[in-house]
């Protein structure tokens, strides 16, 4: 890496950084101790430390156990110039995503999964194709797997997340089972999987192979942050775009950080599970 493209990936991390940090102070500053974690009507907000120190700690945990054997370099032996075309197709299907949003989850929200699969899903898997050409096919989740290694972060972040203090209690009114059942399949498909192979396994492999680690897990975090677009009260942005830094952001860097550190795109996705299951606090009481 040339010192031109080091020095300006730094700067990126660093203001990435400064934009987290920003985050927590405006929302610290003006009185705002609380972030919105679901856009379910009802859902109840969550502390800034509910939000901040489960990923913290299981990005520290991470970085205290080390996988079994390194991974190896992303994407290895793809042209650059096939990288950038399909990195930036997927920023770009990211930063689409985030601005159709709103518009496809209003009214009854029926447009947003099937707005969610084509945008990330279906456009993607078009780009590399086509990118693709007469080349190689690109391996997005690289061997081997460390399994067991991930486990002390996810524990800790589960047990702190999910079940100490720092959980939110779940307050939104829910429907009936049936429909809760069907609404649960639906975000598994399209939130755990189809986001975490997206941003993590697609996306946020790409950057790394291009600009390095750190660099391409703040960038992926922070568009995982604007995938919550409908999470903005049209009222309050600035204190919208604060609570999505603050929450998603910082839980993607977690998510982006275990997948990068390990390489198994199954931990990463049963967090996000975790997370979105609303059966997970009702069987824990809350």
């Amino acid at each position: 890496m040339s010192v031109s493209r080091t020095t300006s990936t730094g700067l990126f991390t660093g203001l990435a950084l400064a934009a987290f940090a920003a985050a927590y102070a405006g929302l610290i500053a003006t009185g705002h101790t609380g972030v919105a974690h679901s856009a379910d009507p009802g859902a109840s907000q969550l502390s800034l430390w509910g939000a901040a120190l489960p990923p913290l700690a299981a990005m520290a945990l991470a970085r205290l156990v080390p996988p079994r054997r390194e991974p190896p370099a992303p994407l290895a032996g793809l042209p650059r110039d096939r990288l950038l075309r399909e990195a930036w197709a997927l920023v770009a299907a990211a930063v689409l995503f985030a601005c159709v949003a709103p518009f496809a989850r209003a009214g009854t929200g029926l447009l947003y999964p099937p707005a969610k699969v084509l945008l990330l899903l279906v456009l993607p898997l078009v780009v590399f194709r086509v990118f693709r050409g007469d080349g190689p096919r690109a391996r997005a989740i690289p061997a081997p797997v460390t399994w067991l290694a991930p486990l002390p972060a996810v524990v800790a972040w589960f047990l702190l997340a999910q079940v100490s203090p720092l959980a939110a209690p779940l307050s939104q009114d829910l429907p009936d089972p049936v429909t809760l059942a069907v609404a649960s399949l639906v975000t598994l498909l399209t939130a755990s999987v189809l986001e975490e192979i997206f941003y993590r396994g697609w996306l946020q492999t790409r950057l790394e192979a291009l600009y390095g680690r750190w660099p391409a897990v703040m960038a992926s975090s922070l568009l995982f942050a604007f995938l919550h677009t409908t999470h903005i009260p049209p009222a309050a942005p600035v204190l919208g775009v604060a609570s999505i830094v603050a929450f998603q952001g910082v839980f993607g860097l977690m998510q982006g950080y275990l997948w990068a550190r390990y390489r198994n795109i199954w931990a990463v996705i049963l967090i996000h599970t975790l997370v979105n299951l609303v059966y997970v606090p009702m069987l824990l009481g809350r």
